[in-house]
């Protein structure tokens, strides 16, 4: 029995799900990385809700 595979455009990584292969993706090739302590996410809205809970102690000023 064939199994499927799904290939990473990006890198090349070979997973047996498509869902392995998104979540890759998200934590792998993210776009959205938290300076402070590297994690990886999939928005810039994830991102912005990470910082308060996983770093109270930084505080952002967003200025018009």
């Amino acid at each position: 029995m064939a199994q499927n595979k799904y290939e990473c455009e990006q890198c090349g990584a070979v997973f047996y799900t498509q869902e392995d292969m998104e979540k890759h993706n998200r934590t792998v090739h993210s776009r959205f990385r938290c300076d402070i302590c590297g994690e990886t996410f999939g928005s810039e809205a994830e991102l912005e809700a990470h910082n308060p809970i996983a770093h109270p102690e930084i505080r952002t000023t967003h200025t018009s």
